[in-house]
């Protein structure tokens, strides 16, 4: 069965970004990572499917 790996979504914010990607559909948040002052690497699942994600850059 085909299934969708890994998407990337540009956020101006990524507090409100987590926020309804974890409180809406029910996400986990995977991981949250400043990669410098301005950005953060954060990856969302859906519930049990740690190894599917999804994750956004900032602006």
């Amino acid at each position: 069965m085909p299934y969708l790996g890994m998407v990337t979504v540009v956020v101006r914010d990524y507090d409100e970004a987590i926020a309804f990607y974890v409180d809406v559909p029910g996400f986990d948040l995977l991981e949250d990572t400043r990669v410098d002052e301005d950005k953060r690497w954060v990856v969302v699942a859906p519930p049990g499917r740690g190894k599917r994600r999804c994750s956004w850059p900032g602006p």
